[in-house]
């Protein structure tokens, strides 16, 4: 997984296309952003409704973000996908390459972004997280922030993109099931809490 194939240049460029998407064809709205740190390691823990969401989610912040993304992807998008910072992860097993390069990218105070569900998910539901996300999350000296991306993404329809304050995972018995309870009180409405909806919990 080089490096050197990044391309700022590249991802600069895209991002802008994709800002100005965002806005012409969906009415986006992002509510805090401001919770994302300036400087030093980041790890965005991300809902996933659509292939959308990865360029969305990375074009609505300044920081760059480097995502994990699933193997199959770079068949078609091998070219493109590491000059924006992409790399990949087998999600049949447990992927030590991958987990090895989100280490580096943490310890060179960047910004990750990772889906724990590891599969894109009906409109109005969370999943469970996939086997190993909270081992990753709990290893990672980086700042845990929850991201809701509520959709769906659906031509001149409404998205937000809600950034969640970051977490204190130090004392965390399950990072991964914690980190799923911050995207749900993002992503559902408070009404709806404790009426059995996946990940719904209240305290």
């Amino acid at each position: 997984m080089p490096d050197d194939v990044y391309s700022p240049f590249l991802y600069r460029f895209l991002r802008g296309i994709v800002r100005l998407g965002l806005y012409l064809f969906w009415r986006v709205r992002v509510e805090g952003r401001e919770h994302v740190p300036k400087t030093g390691a980041v790890l965005l823990c991300i809902n996933h409704i659509s292939g959308i969401d990865p360029p969305a989610v990375g074009a609505v912040i300044d920081r760059e973000v480097r995502f994990m993304a699933k193997m199959e992807l770079f068949s078609y998008l091998g070219w493109l996908l590491p000059r924006i910072g992409s790399y990949p992860v087998n999600r049949d097993i447990r992927d030590s390459r991958a987990v090895r390069h989100t280490l580096r990218i943490a310890q060179q105070g960047l910004v990750i972004g990772l889906f724990p569900e590891g599969h894109r998910q009906p409109p109005g539901v969370l999943g469970q997280p996939r086997p190993g996300a909270g081992s990753l999350i709990g290893h990672l000296r980086a700042a845990v922030v929850p991201v809701a991306v509520r959709g769906p993404w659906r031509l001149f329809h409404r998205v937000e993109i809600r950034f969640g304050e970051p977490l204190d995972l130090r004392h965390s018995a399950d990072p991964a099931q914690d980190v799923m309870r911050a995207i749900a009180r993002l992503y559902y409405d408070p009404k709806d809490f404790g009426t059995g909806l996946p990940w719904a919990e209240s305290d």
